[in-house]
């Protein structure tokens, strides 16, 4: 094969630019310290790093919404751990508040002090987070929870919603706790709802004569409304009926929920106990604490009654104004220190189930805490792991790079030595 002068001559000028090519390259490679500097020189490698670095993004999204969790599930600790040691101080000046031996001004002292104690546990609850927003107003972040009313009661303006955060690729934690379930977790009084046609019909008559045949029903005191909700606890909605199996002969009925029939403090079924002629006389009945007076239903056809019995909720605050007002009046006569009892024990109780609710928002906060405290142990793990493989595409052993730059450099070397003395090679020279 003959091979012409410029043949030759381009020949080794290629030869001699492709390795000035690579030598720039691996050049470029030592200077920056990765082997994969453009998407050209791999692009297997290149796709595969670009997914790596949106899952470290990913994580990193991810630390930061840890960061702000954990940041405002700490602060609610510590602001439920202030209003326990308060709640305890009330719960402590109502046992106190409930010995005889205290005289007017002792009780409006302590009075005047649980006054003291509800504006400071009110401020804290109305606490702002670093943001800015309120921490117990639910998912209405901008919303005071707490207004204090023209009466001194406190109104919850927020919700119950709960904001939750993702910390992880499948997991999400919620990052506070609304104050309706936090602080309106107290039973107030015993409220109760009468449905039916019976009723139904009493009120589309809309007449004094016209109630229903179950009237002025209620509890007596907040020993009966206890008796009533630990007796019928498991029995849902009750429903009354009334019939005349014979003329001037009446006999009532009560079972629960599910059809069965109620069994009283004896152990026996309420079903058609004698009830007299409710015609003439009213028959005053009392179940589990419940009384009411028992009249003939208007129409027989619409003889049954059901009874919803349900707690209006109150929050801790307006327990404690509630139980100061009445400790800074005087007490005069039987009437009033038997008020004054009855609000020293429903006070107590009241603070108890706060207290209780609270403790248990706590026992829940430290598994949330617990839980972002796994989750961030994981995606450190996951992310050591993710940059030592993004490492190992991406960044240039030196020793190897640094090798293969002294191979290119003494291979190009030697092919511009070599081409100064092929290029003086002729037929010409040889005959001179």
């Amino acid at each position: 094969m003959r091979i012409s002068t410029q043949q030759q001559y381009l020949q080794s000028i290629d030869n001699m630019q492709q390795g000035q090519v690579k030598l720039s390259h691996l050049q470029q490679q030592i200077s920056t310290g990765k082997k994969l500097v453009n998407p050209s020189d791999d692009p297997v490698a290149a796709a595969q790093v670009v997914k790596l670095e949106r899952e470290l993004a990913q994580n990193n999204k991810y630390d930061e919404n840890i960061n702000i969790t954990q940041r405002r599930l700490e602060l609610e600790e510590t602001i439920l751990s202030d209003i326990n040691i308060a709640v305890d101080r009330m719960r402590e000046l109502t046992i106190q508040a409930g010995n005889g031996i205290l005289g007017d001004q002792d009780r409006s002292s302590i009075g005047n002090e649980l006054y003291q104690l509800t504006d400071y546990v009110a401020g804290l609850m109305n606490t702002r987070d670093s943001e800015g927003e309120y921490l117990f107003a639910g998912s209405k972040g901008l919303t005071k929870p707490y207004v204090e009313s023209a009466n001194g009661r406190y109104e919850y303006a927020g919700d119950d919603g709960q904001r939750v955060i993702q910390v992880g690729s499948e997991l999400f934690v919620p990052s506070n706790d609304s104050g309706q379930y936090l602080f309106e977790s107290v039973d107030g009084p015993l409220q109760v709802n009468l449905t039916g046609q019976a009723v139904y019909n009493a009120n589309l008559l809309s007449t004094p004569q016209s109630e229903p045949f179950m009237r002025n029903v209620g509890f007596a005191d907040s020993g009966a409304e206890e008796k009533f909700r630990s007796a019928t606890q498991e029995l849902g909605d009750l429903t009354l009926s009334v019939t005349e199996p014979t003329p001037g002969v009446f006999v009532y009925s009560l079972v629960d929920s599910g059809g069965n029939p109620v069994i009283d403090e004896n152990g026996d079924p309420i079903m058609d106990i004698p009830a007299g002629d409710l015609s003439t006389t009213p028959l005053a009945v009392n179940v589990f604490g419940m009384q009411f007076d028992l009249h003939a239903p208007a129409d027989p056809a619409a003889n049954t009654i059901t009874i919803n019995v349900f707690s209006e909720k109150k929050n801790i605050l307006d327990v404690a104004v509630e139980l100061a007002d009445v400790l800074v009046k005087p007490v005069d006569g039987a009437e009033d220190r038997v008020a004054l009892n009855e609000a020293v024990a429903s006070g107590l109780t009241q603070f108890e189930q706060g207290a209780e609710r609270m403790l248990e928002a706590t026992s829940v906060l430290g598994s949330r805490l617990k839980t972002l405290e796994n989750v961030t142990s994981s995606n450190l793990d996951f992310k050591l792991l993710t940059e030592t493989t993004l490492s190992t595409l991406v960044d240039a052993s030196m020793d190897e790079v640094i090798s293969q730059f002294k191979l290119q450099e003494a291979s190009l070397q030697a092919a511009q030595a070599t081409f100064a003395r092929v290029s003086s090679l002729s037929l010409f020279n040889y005959i001179n």
